[in-house]
């Protein structure tokens, strides 16, 4: 029954099978030609209502957004992220409407996953690397880092990440965890000493070192431009009027706003900077901001200024009080730079001009790996500290049957002929 389609595919007990599959394709095909032609849509309008189709045949059925049921490995899970309305957080005055993709939700729980995969599919398909030979180095503030040991898991590759201080532990032990070496250099040694690390190490390998430089390599933003951007526009059914974000390699922002501006001309790109250290509006002496994950004290290659309309700058208070207000009033999770990204958003969604105009930002990592930073160090110290509740015997535990083996036996449970214990 090479042809036949699973009961899961269709009406139980039904003989659906390819030919019949293709058979109805074929008449719904035509008939959607027939209503595009009466419509003279343009090839704008056509590529958006191919998008529309499709989100509401995966309304129906959630599996039918190209992809296999069952993912080959877990690098075939990356993307696809959902997007959703930020309905209570800093809400005062806005006028226009802010949604946030959530990135976070990406197997290693961070918008980096995307570019890594692809920046290595780059790479093998040039016959830059070889599974088993080749070791991947890079500097990282952590995310993609981790992200590397996800795909190095995968694919057989070692990989070595350099990790400037003072970025969470948690991201070095998730680094380790997949096996990944890590390299940690001092908060004193600063970026150039981090740097001197990094080359010393491909130095090293030599021939079988290679590093993605992501801070520089086009495939970065490309990853952005060829899958996040078209969700973004698919998912918003084509209306997006301003997209912000801050970076961090530049990657999210300039493949986004590339992708969306060739869809709506329009389209405004506003970028967000640490108030501490901001590049872009002329500071060029680091001095230190709280946003892990973004903020370098230079302006990356990957970051496409032509493309920027705005710089807003964001208080690492500010990315902190709006982070735990997402969790406290949108229950959503989420780091330090996502806080900066929604704050920034929700100050543009409060001009008068944005009425009716919807914001569109970005959830790059979850809060998990920021429990040892001042996002959630405080919680975590009350956390371990909570004292354990007295216990009142006289309310007993009624209302809880804790079964065993004999009295489920004598319950008369039939058990299943085969039942036994290995």
């Amino acid at each position: 029954m090479g042809n036949s389609v699973s009961p899961m595919d269709g009406a139980p007990g039904t003989m659906l099978n390819r030919e019949v599959i293709d058979d109805i394709f074929v008449a719904l095909q035509s008939t959607l030609e027939e209503k595009v032609d009466a419509h003279s849509l343009s090839d704008a309008e056509r590529q958006l209502l191919m998008m529309a189709l499709r989100t509401k045949l995966q309304a129906v059925q959630p599996s039918a957004m190209g992809a296999p049921r069952i993912d080959d490995d877990i690098t075939t899970c990356i993307g696809r992220t959902k997007l959703v309305r930020i309905n209570n957080t800093e809400k005062e005055g806005s006028v226009g409407e802010v949604v946030a993709k959530l990135e976070y939700t990406n197997p290693c729980l961070s918008i980096k996953d995307r570019i890594v995969i692809q920046m290595l599919d780059d790479a093998e398909a040039k016959g830059e690397v070889k599974p088993g030979e080749t070791t991947i180095v890079d500097v990282t503030s952590g995310n993609t880092g981790i992200a590397w040991g996800m795909v190095a898991a995968v694919r057989g590759y070692k990989a070595i990440q350099v990790i400037p201080e003072p970025y969470s532990v948690e991201r070095r032990a998730l680094m380790m965890a997949m096996g990944v070496e890590v390299i940690v250099t001092s908060k004193e040694s600063g970026i150039p000493g981090c740097l001197s690390k990094y080359n010393e190490i491909l130095s090293k390998y030599g021939d079988r070192g290679w590093s993605p430089n992501q801070m520089e390599n086009p495939v970065n933003p490309s990853a952005h431009y060829q899958h996040t951007g078209p969700e973004i526009w698919e998912q918003t059914g084509g209306k997006v009027d301003v997209v912000v974000a801050a970076y961090g390699t530049g990657g999210t922002i300039s493949g986004v706003t590339k992708y969306l501006r060739e869809m709506n001309p329009d389209l405004v790109c506003i970028v967000v900077e640490p108030m501490e250290q901001s590049p872009l509006n002329g500071d060029n002496d680091p001095a230190g901001h709280g946003i892990q994950g973004i903020g370098p004290p230079f302006v990356p290659e990957n970051v496409d200024v032509s493309l920027i309309d705005e710089v807003i700058r964001c208080t690492t208070d500010d990315a902190i009080k709006t982070a735990h207000d997402l969790a406290r009033l949108d229950g959503i999770a989420c780091g330090i730079s996502s806080g900066s990204n929604v704050w920034a958003a929700c100050q543009v969604a409060k001009r008068p001009e944005m009425a009716g105009k919807r914001v569109v930002t970005f959830l790059p990592s979850a809060a998990e790996r920021y429990f040892s930073t001042p996002l959630y160090k405080d919680l975590m110290e009350a956390a371990q500290n909570i004292k354990f509740a007295e216990i009142d015997k006289k309310y007993g535990q009624e209302g809880f049957n804790m079964r065993n083996l004999e009295s489920i036996r004598e319950s008369g449970t039939a058990f299943r002929p085969n039942f036994h214990v290995t």
